[in-house]
């Protein structure tokens, strides 16, 4: 089954994007799972608007809170103090407690940062961390450091800097996750 097919109307760049995530999941019989904290489940929400992705996606840990990733991802509490939550080490953990957590997940995609604006910490602001991992044991966990940027075209109003980061950051993800998936084939 092509996920891509099914519905004419034309869908926008992040789920034309996500239906290709889909089919080479489905084509590498992978299943996946999500450790997301600033995108707050929107990864997992994308590509759940794919009829029949029940079949690879396993789920989404929202874990937005430093307590959350510590509870449920076993994150130590000294790792999200010092560096903090926003670092290639946390990403790199996200992965590992998500995929123990999910046995039969194969790949695992973490995602961590601040979309901003930043009132605490201007040196965050746009900076996200993205993990992404197999259960392969020599594979190792891969992070990517992105920096969003403070302005974008169709920023307005209603389409805050916060939002145009979201979508532009979920487009990443899922480059970035289409990249790890070709080199699989």
């Amino acid at each position: 089954m092509n996920f891509a097919r099914g519905c004419n109307r034309s869908m926008n760049p992040i789920d034309k994007i996500a239906h290709q995530v889909a089919d080479d999941l489905q084509r590498l019989k992978l299943n996946i799972v999500f450790a997301e904290s600033c995108t707050c489940g929107s990864l997992a929400a994308t590509l759940g608007r794919i009829p029949g992705i029940s079949k690879n996606l396993c789920g989404s840990a929202v874990t937005y809170q430093n307590e959350t990733k510590s509870g449920w991802l076993g994150i130590p509490n000294e790792i999200l103090i010092q560096p903090g939550p926003v670092s290639e080490i946390v990403a790199r953990l996200m992965v590992e407690g998500v995929l123990k957590t999910t046995p039969h997940a194969g790949i695992a995609v973490s995602v961590t940062g601040n979309l901003g604006p930043c009132d605490k910490d201007e040196k965050l602001d746009g900076v996200v961390y993205v993990g992404i991992g197999y259960r392969n044991p020599e594979q190792s966990i891969e992070v990517n450091r992105l920096l969003l940027p403070d302005k974008y075209i169709q920023q307005t109003e209603e389409h805050t800097l916060r939002l145009c980061r979201l979508d532009d950051l979920l487009q990443q993800i899922f480059k970035l996750l289409l990249q790890s998936l070709a080199e699989r084939s």
